[in-house]
């Protein structure tokens, strides 16, 4: 990266006009403008230095002209050098342009050097007419280069033959110059008469350098105003002492006077100001630049360092920081007979704020969290963000085990309080996980996997809450591994089965329909029922390929009892939420029952009333469309979820069953009675039919029977059945109807 300046032409950017990183600041040398001004006063104006300004008198010898241009020469060699070498992302027109001029200046300063009166012949004869011709040429030619830089950004001269032709033009005009001097004096006008001093010619070409120095500064003044440019500053230092030293030229009587040796003086402080200009930009400032940037990357790596170890967003130690925190928390209790506890808290419902504030707010919250738990722990304690809205607490030295309660006392207090996100209080709370050194393990993953499964146990327990770890979550969570593992391979390998429990007609005791009710026949343990690992499936996603196989079973089955002969029955299938909400429902029944060549009137769908509850328009067009197939709707477990009446009309279904719940004690629960035969009533009122589930009696089917139920099934009528006893079942039931 290079920062650009008067000499390297500036790049627009939105940091315009500010000082580049790193470079001092553009003060203008005042004192020494002065200083330089006021002897260049005293030695012009004061009678007693007269003497100084006689014809006779040498002040500046030859051999201190001498000494005097061999450090300008040097000077503009040492310019044209780093000019020359200066990076080339940096190197412009604008430096290459110093430093070309300044290398043409340098060669025709030699030439003047050698023509100076005093010196041996250079190919002619020592004049100071000779001299004073190169030196004029070579005033101009410096004054021509700061005036260009100084008003204009010359552009980039990045091709090789482009800056070697601006080589070549820098020492083919001094040779010319040289040339034509040598060759054709006559041709240049008259400077200097022996006895008289300087001529009219020579005094004018004087105060025109003046005059362009005067415009090189203050142009360079407005590059200082507009741009704070370091090197500007300098250089218009540069032109302003040329414009003395030029000033001195125009009152010297004779070659060796004092206003030679100031002119001279002035040339070379000028010189060296160009040269301090052409540093900066060349060799100090990549330096400092390059300071800038070891200063920066030493910074990104320990911002990278500290993120390793902590998280970008509250700035609290990450998981790998927590280890090692837990290690040394564990041995310095291992020591001293201590208890470390390690805490694992959950924000409750934290996706509904991302969800309606957005993830900003969400984060703003997640850093409150931060500050209040890390406020109401110990400094010997560590507090970790884990990801999302979740965070780990370590806390050591603890006496025992029941002295951790009061600190997750505290952190749950700290969370009650409201936050103010976006003018709105927020209520948070949070599940907490405990695991604890040494009773539920002695290494990090150890005691994080328990009190992870300690805070779903939390979560289970209707959240805001905390469990400690026992080891029976641990046994609980190994079988919901096992049963998720293996419900991913019992569908490829045909473990699961379908009975069927019949449907039975209180009034004729004819078999109206049967139930598909899930059966997973898992290697080595037998028959599984389904309340083991309905759970587990939904969870996992899984109840949906296994919503669609017993879907097309059932209708393949019933289909299959058909072909046998046997009286046709509907058959029920329990549709899950999940299958609602993946929107192919309608897609799979179709498919069931074009595979299976069932009727649709012989296929019941059995939904639960949170299906028809959520999502009600998108619920209902799916239902609506399910109608029209011609399959038929009932409610499962009527009146134990949000028993609607609304949702009974807008749905139009065609069946009410009733929870096992209020059968059970029917005959001994007057409230169970009530229940039932409200339920029944309202059916009746809106055409609807009742079957009711879990009979175990013949008493309770009589009773059902005498509140108006149309149909029961339960155990006193069958037990679920494999499809084999099933057909054996139906059999048996028409013969009975036909004696």
């Amino acid at each position: 990266m290079t920062t650009p300046t008067t000499i390297d032409a500036p790049v627009p950017s939105a940091a315009a006009g500010a000082p580049p990183a790193g470079a001092p600041a553009s003060r203008f040398p005042a004192w020494l403008v002065a200083g330089l001004t006021l002897l260049f006063l005293v030695v012009w104006l004061m009678p007693p230095l007269g003497f100084l300004k006689q014809p006779g008198v040498t002040v500046f010898p030859v051999w201190m002209h001498t000494v005097a241009e061999l450090v300008a020469v040097a000077v503009a060699l040492m310019v044209f050098a780093v000019c020359w070498h200066t990076g080339a992302s940096a190197r412009s027109g604008n430096v290459l342009a110093i430093g070309c001029g300044l290398l043409a200046v340098g060669l025709v300063d030699l030439a003047h050097l050698l023509s100076y009166k005093g010196m041996p012949d250079f190919v002619t004869e020592a004049h100071p007419e000779k001299a004073i011709n190169f030196w004029l040429v070579a005033r101009y030619l410096a004054a021509a280069t700061l005036l260009a830089v100084a008003w204009r950004d010359l552009p980039p001269l990045q091709g090789r033959r482009q800056r070697l032709g601006l080589l070549l033009a820098a020492i083919t005009l001094p040779l010319a110059v040289v040339w034509l001097q040598l060759a054709h004096p006559a041709l240049w006008p008259r400077t200097f008469v022996e006895g008289q001093g300087l001529t009219a010619f020579k005094i004018g070409a004087e105060y025109g350098l003046v005059l362009l120095m005067g415009l090189a500064a203050l142009g360079f003044q407005r590059r200082v105003v507009r741009e704070h440019r370091y090197d500007a500053a300098d250089l218009r230092t540069a032109a302003l002492i040329t414009v003395l030293g030029e000033l001195c030229f125009t009152l010297y009587c004779n070659v060796n006077d004092v206003f030679q040796l100031l002119g001279h003086a002035y040339k070379i402080v000028a010189y060296l100001y160009i040269y301090r200009a052409v540093f900066v930009v060349g060799v100090r400032e990549p330096y400092e630049q390059l300071r800038v940037e070891i200063a920066e990357r030493r910074q990104a790596e320990q911002r990278i360092e500290f993120l390793a170890f902590h998280d970008p967003l509250t700035e609290l130690p990450n998981r790998v920081l927590a280890r090692d925190r837990v290690e040394r928390a564990i041995a310095a209790a291992n020591r001293e007979g201590r208890v470390v506890a390690l805490i694992y808290l959950d924000l409750d419902h934290f996706k509904t704020v991302n969800d309606s504030l957005g993830h900003a707010a969400g984060d703003r919250l997640l850093k409150s969290v931060a500050q209040r738990l890390r406020a109401v722990l110990r400094e010997t304690d560590t507090i970790s963000r884990q990801g999302g809205d979740e965070f780990l607490v370590v806390v050591g030295e603890l006496a025992d085990a029941v002295a951790v309660k009061p600190v997750v006392d505290k952190l749950m207090a700290a969370l009650e309080r409201p936050v103010l996100i976006d003018g709105q209080e927020l209520a948070t709370t949070a599940s907490v996980g405990i695991a604890q050194y040494p009773d539920d393990g002695s290494d990090f993953d150890t005691l994080l996997q328990k009190a992870d499964t300690a805070l779903y146990r939390a979560k289970d327990g209707g959240r805001n809450t905390y469990r400690f770890f026992d080891e029976r979550m641990n046994a609980e969570v190994t079988e919901r591994l096992r049963l998720r593992s293996g419900l991913r391979q019992a569908l490829e390998r045909g473990e699961f089965v379908l009975h069927y429990q019949p449907q039975v007609d209180l009034a004729s005791g004819a078999v109206t329909g049967v139930e598909a009710l899930l059966r997973w026949m898992r290697p080595g343990e037998g028959l599984v029922m389904p309340g083991r690992f309905i759970a587990q499936a939904e969870e996992s996603g899984l109840i949906v390929p296994i919503g669609e196989w017993v879907l097309a079973e059932a209708c393949r089955q019933a289909m299959a009892w058909r072909h046998d002969g046997l009286p046709p029955v509907v058959v029920a299938v329990n549709l899950s939420g999940a299958q609602f909400a993946r929107g192919e429902v309608e897609a799979v029944v179709q498919r069931a029952l074009r595979d299976s060549g069932l009727p649709p009137d012989g296929l019941e769908l059995e939904l639960t009333e949170s299906i028809l509850l959520s999502n009600t328009e998108q619920v209902l067009a799916v239902v609506q469309r399910l109608k029209g197939l011609g399959v038929r709707l009932s409610v499962d477990d009527f009146g134990t979820g949000y028993s609607s009446l609304a949702y009974l009309k807008r749905f139009a279904v065609d069946k009410l069953k009733i929870d096992r719940s209020f059968v059970a004690d029917l005959l001994t629960d007057a409230d169970d009675g009530a229940i039932v035969r409200a339920i029944v009533q309202m059916a009746q009122g809106l055409e609807l039919g009742t079957i009711a589930e879990g009979v175990e009696s013949e008493a309770v089917a009589r009773r059902l029977a005498d509140l108006g139920c149309r149909e029961a099934q339960g155990y006193w009528f069958a037990r679920p059945l494999p499809a084999g006893e099933l057909a054996a079942f139906l059999r048996r039931s028409a013969s009975g109807a036909a004696a």
